[in-house]
């Protein structure tokens, strides 16, 4: 089973990423920059 992070933010599209670290970075830094974000992921 394999799991699927999808990010979506009007700054960077909407962005899947099969890393959660590389997802967990990407949160935080949205976050430290103001920048309103939709987190979802899929179990595969």
């Amino acid at each position: 089973m394999k799991i699927l992070f999808e990010i979506t933010s009007t700054e960077t599209g909407k962005v899947l990423i099969k890393r959660r670290r590389i997802a967990r970075a990407l949160r935080w830094w949205l976050r430290d920059n103001g920048i309103a974000y939709d987190y979802i992921y899929y179990l595969i």
